[in-house]
């Protein structure tokens, strides 16, 4: 019953649940994977369980935690863990399924989450791993664009987007034509008239430019309310705008790619034609699924990862890499058809996980497994026929 005479407590904030109530950590990414290379970035994922305040108030929700003083750490909170995980995310299922060798620690209420893991997958597997793949192909064809076709360092003008329609030459000259037009030709002495949108006559009019030398805007002001006089225009020209505005975002995207490019990447790719790191995730994330369909398990640390490795320093070409893409994308969703997996999750049973656990957290936090301690390296093996608190008492005992 509430006490208005008992102060609350502050909560605790997002790096203090982190510190306190972490359910398991691991490392992630390619030290998971068996892929790692000395120079890797050592990655951790993991599950913290928020205290009953931030659970049963809409008021200090945290979902998930960076861990700042780390490279790369994402905590996800348990509620959030959970919504994720029966959408078979592949970042986040893997938690259930990683290695425990490249577990840094856990508390035994993780051992309930993991044994229930081959009951959370779905079908949903083949399209998350798929659409994660496929999101690395995209990523794999856009920087091959830019490498096989790269933007000049200097910033498209409209000047350079500007060609002839109609040439009307004087004292009987043979015709130019269209693709020998040039408006740069035309720098002194020359103006634009507007006919129509984008579209001007050309007129020998001395002391003018038809456009400015500096920025190669068309310089298109005529200040005379009438053309009448002025006759026939030496040529009818069209400023292409719409060129003109897609080879500025080109132009944008090429540099801006250059600019945050990633240094170990772009010697992937400038050695190869193409970034392999993202061909190598591709191929393990169509695999990854492939497995999850047909055999139910996710194989996070990869029995491939000596081939895959092999992918990462250019053993395929990149018509290799689009090839397999296309023909195990298809593989995977070919199995879902006769896969045993179910179509969708048991909410049931993943609300009921996360009670439970929740429970145990709450009152045996200070169980937590570090498994680098010696006296941790047994197994912690959860009886679900007792009560979570129960259990734990008899494990550690004495």
């Amino acid at each position: 019953m509430y006490d208005p005479h008992v102060r609350l407590q502050s909560p605790k904030s997002a790096q203090e649940l982190v510190k306190d109530n972490t359910l398991v950590k691991h490392l992630a990414g390619s030290h998971a994977y068996g892929t790692s290379l000395p120079s890797s970035d050592v990655d951790y994922r993991g599950i913290f369980v928020a205290d009953p305040i931030n659970v049963r108030t809409p008021f200090f929700r945290v979902d998930e935690v960076n861990v700042a003083s780390e490279e790369d750490t994402i905590i996800y909170e348990l509620c959030n863990f959970m919504k994720l995980a029966v959408d078979c995310n592949p970042n986040v299922v893997e938690t259930l399924w990683v290695d425990m060798e490249d577990v840094v620690y856990y508390h035994p209420a993780y051992t309930v989450l993991r044994e229930a893991a081959p009951k959370l997958l779905t079908k949903k597997i083949a399209n998350t791993t798929s659409g994660y793949a496929l999101a690395q192909l995209k990523r794999i064809k856009g920087h091959n664009k830019w490498i096989t076709n790269p933007q000049p360092e200097e910033k498209p003008q409209p000047v350079d987007f500007v060609s002839m329609v109609q040439h009307f030459p004087l004292d009987g000259q043979m015709p130019l034509m269209p693709r020998a037009f040039d408006l740069r030709n035309f720098a002194n002495s020359w103006r634009l008239v507007p006919f129509s949108k984008d579209t001007y006559g050309v007129y020998y009019a001395a002391d003018y430019s038809p456009f400015n030398s500096e920025t190669g805007n068309l310089n298109t002001d005529f200040e005379d309310e009438s053309r009448a006089g002025l006759g026939a225009p030496e040529y009818i020209v069209k400023f292409n705008r719409n060129e003109y505005e897609d080879s500025k975002v080109r132009w944008d995207q090429y540099w801006t790619w250059k600019k945050n490019r990633n240094e170990k990447r772009s010697v992937l790719e400038e050695q190869f034609g193409y970034d392999s790191k993202h061909a190598m995730h591709l191929v393990r994330l169509l695999r990854l699924g492939y497995e999850a369909v047909t055999e139910g398990v996710l194989r996070v640390k990869r029995p491939d990862a000596a081939e895959l490795l092999t992918i990462r320093d250019g053993a395929w070409t990149y018509e290799q890499v689009l090839e397999y893409a296309e023909e195990m994308d298809a593989k995977v969703h070919a199995a879902v058809e006769t896969s045993s997996l179910p179509k969708s999750p048991d909410i049931k049973l993943a609300a009921q996980l996360v009670l439970e656990v929740q429970d145990a957290m709450w009152n045996t936090i200070h169980l937590r497994v570090d498994v680098d301690r010696e006296q941790a390296t047994r197994a912690v093996q959860w009886d679900w026929k007792y009560r979570l608190q129960e259990t734990v008492n008899k494990l550690f005992r004495g």
